[in-house]
């Protein structure tokens, strides 16, 4: 809980700028697969584009979660997560819009290392220019054949 009120108060004071752009999120996601629901705060330095291109942002997020309960031995699951992805937005309307976003990165946790990739097609509410609340799909697999990393779902609050 701590981690939420932390984040959703950081999100709001986020500097963000044509260019160069620092980004704070705040995701809690739900494996498919297992049922388990982790919460992460994630840094994301990157660089923004015009509107019109392709690819709108480029960015590093650095990543830092925990699952919401215990497993058999009572241990939370910590991760921490590099990550370049790219991201194309699009808009509906003025305040609801879409986004395509994905890339590869490597994971760091208490139970095993290994490198992934994931695409993410999202909607997006924006609540003020530079904050909007996505819900989107996100699917990851690993590169290098680790089991039980796959289609996660994803709400989560950003910049």
């Amino acid at each position: 809980m701590k981690y939420q009120v932390i984040a959703l108060w950081l999100v709001c004071s986020v500097a963000r700028a044509a260019g160069p752009l620092v980004g704070l999120e705040f995701e809690s996601e739900r494996n498919n697969n297992s049922g388990i629901t982790n919460h992460a705060v994630d840094i994301v330095p990157g660089w923004e584009f015009s509107e019109d291109s392709l690819i709108n942002r480029v960015e590093l997020l650095i990543d830092r979660n925990r699952d919401t309960r215990a497993d058999a031995d009572g241990e939370l699951a910590k991760e921490n997560k590099l990550f370049v992805r790219i991201r194309h937005d699009g808009d509906f309307t003025d305040t609801l819009g879409y986004y395509i976003r994905g890339g590869v990165g490597r994971s760091f946790n208490n139970q095993r290392n290994f490198n992934f990739a994931y695409v993410e097609p999202g909607i997006e509410y924006k609540l003020a220019q530079r904050w909007a609340w996505t819900v989107a799909f996100r699917e990851t697999n690993s590169i290098d054949s680790v089991v039980d990393q796959m289609n996660t779902g994803e709400v989560s609050a950003n910049r």
